[in-house]
């Protein structure tokens, strides 16, 4: 990016003096995603209905409610469970951060014993696992900026004079390019907050960044602060070097690399065509990035020809429809994506991302019920609700190497849980139905994080619970964590929205910015 002098808000030299995270040298997410032009819900529509073919869902039934306290770190949920084999009527137990027991019953098991008892009366679900986003930029919306034209391939919109203007806002309030503030441990974190509370444990999101002071919340799955064994995660936005495919094509045969997860073919002409290509010529070994553990995010431009050697090579594809048709359809051809039908047709494993908060969807719900849309409008109605859920649990979890750890629930695998209202029969069109409001619980690592205020006595010990109103439904955060003080774990989420304001308010006081306020985490149904 652009090197810059600042103006400097007094106000964040302040802020900075006072405690600034440790930073390791090189950790901004410095890349730029996708940008969109405007779509109808100013702020994205995180939560908003209307955008996915389903009416809006509501929690008119009983919520969430304990039945019996234990001890915090035995959880035993009882409701519908989705399961490997379908939906049972079940239950869930959790011991520590694992799943010990997923059946009819699990009372019966040892590990009951003295467990927490709650009976959710919703439907119980592997957490969602969003494919692909930037996180760092969710306190932007749709009004912060919009494309001047519809374009072709992602190398033409950072040229844009408005555009390059956000991004300097956001390099500033993250300590980027000699900026002397630095608030992305709270950028993060509001990033992390923004997806939990819409049911996602886990997202591929923060490429780079080296911070200690986040990571309580979802998981940044392409950190070493995801709280899993081993970090085999490595990412590319811009098209790789022929250094960086050696390196990952060796660590692939070392086995320290199980995903590779790179922005290619994210257009629809020829210059986006050619990234594909080129990926099995950049590396000094030919083709050895065709490989099981690649992922490619967007894909838009690809053809039956590349989708054949993604087939045969075994690899896995991100998608993120709804910055793909507003970026490249004016947000109107839904023809203006990746084929997922032939990459279905060709048994490719697909998954879901919502690429980011500016035309993005605002969250991993929204931009199910968007894929909903497209699949209505372009594919003919051939993706069913159970398939859209697959693509944000199990199958993103293959695309980010993490299967032995996450996007089902089974005995051994960690406990990262969402529980959502039913509004319909089908608990698959429920879930594909729900905004945040309908998110009853959401557990990561067996920890209660977000959920309805009936369920605050279950929160993990040494947090602290906040009231939230999300949408009229009165809710809990549970992010806070005591003796946190020197990583700013034991920051709340109202201290983080506060810090992230006024951060962006001195920002444009002196700078002559409206960028403020920042992006709600959610907007309600009804754009409320």
């Amino acid at each position: 990016m652009r090197s810059l002098m600042w103006a400097v808000p007094p106000v964040l030299v302040a802020a900075v003096a006072i405690g600034a995270c440790e930073v390791e040298t090189g950790d901004a997410d410095s890349s730029s995603p996708l940008p969109v032009a405007n779509s109808s819900n100013v702020g994205g529509g995180g939560g908003s209905q209307g955008t996915g073919g389903y009416p809006p869902a509501s929690c008119e039934g009983p919520g969430p409610e304990i039945e019996s306290a234990g001890t915090p770190d035995k959880i035993l949920l009882k409701g519908t469970v989705l399961a490997p084999s379908g939906p049972l009527e079940g239950e869930v137990l959790i011991e520590g951060n694992a799943i010990t027991c997923v059946a009819m019953t699990c009372s019966g098991e040892p590990g009951a014993a003295g467990a927490t008892v709650i009976r959710t009366n919703g439907i119980i679900s592997p957490g969602l696992i969003d494919g692909h986003n930037h996180i760092i930029f969710d306190i932007f919306n749709e009004d912060d900026w919009s494309p001047p034209q519809v374009y072709t391939n992602h190398d033409q919109w950072p040229n844009d004079d408005a555009y390059g203007a956000m991004v300097d806002a956001k390099q500033y309030l993250n300590g980027e390019m000699g900026s002397p503030a630095d608030f992305g441990c709270e950028m993060l974190k509001y990033g992390e907050m923004k997806a939990l509370i819409a049911g996602t444990t886990s997202v591929q999101g923060s490429p780079g960044t080296g911070k200690n002071c986040f990571g309580s919340m979802a998981r940044s799955l392409d950190l070493e602060q995801n709280d899993l064994p081993d970090d085999h995660i490595r990412t590319s936005t811009p098209f790789p070097s022929m250094s960086t495919a050696d390196s990952v094509c060796a660590d692939f045969a070392t086995g320290d690399t199980l995903a590779f997860v790179a922005h290619i073919g994210e257009g629809v002409d020829q210059v986006a065509l050619d990234e594909f290509i080129d990926l099995g010529t950049v590396s000094t070994t030919p083709n050895c990035l065709y490989s099981s553990h690649t992922t490619i995010i967007h894909g838009a431009a690809l053809g039956q020809p590349e989708l054949m050697t993604m087939a045969t090579a075994g690899m896995s594809l991100v998608w993120s429809p709804r910055s793909n048709v507003f970026l490249y359809g004016g947000g109107t051809d839904y023809t203006k994506t990746t084929d997922i039908p032939a990459a279905l047709g060709l048994g490719i494993n697909v998954a879901l991302g919502p690429d980011w908060s500016i035309g993005g969807s605002q969250n991993m719900l929204d931009e199910m019920r968007f894929a909903n849309v497209v699949d209505d409008e372009a594919f003919g109605n051939i993706l069913d609700a159970q398939t859209i859920w697959k693509m944000a649990t199990s199958n993103a979890a293959a695309a980010m190497g993490v299967t032995p750890f996450l996007g089902s629930l089974e005995v051994g695998k960690r406990a990262d849980i969402s529980v959502f209202c039913p509004s319909m029969d089908d608990p698959y069109e429920s879930i594909l139905a729900s905004s945040p409001r309908e998110v009853t619980a959401v557990f990561v690592d067996g920890r209660m994080l977000y959920g309805d205020e009936s369920l605050q006595d279950a929160a993990p010990t040494g947090s602290t619970c906040e009231p939230l109103d999300v949408c009229t439904r009165p809710k809990v955060a549970c992010i806070a964590e005591t003796g946190g003080a020197a990583d700013k774990l034991d920051q709340t989420l109202a201290q983080i929205t506060m810090i992230l304001g006024d951060a962006m308010t001195a920002y444009d006081t002196a700078n002559g910015s409206s960028y403020s306020p920042i992006a709600p985490l959610v907007v309600c149904p009804g754009g409320g």
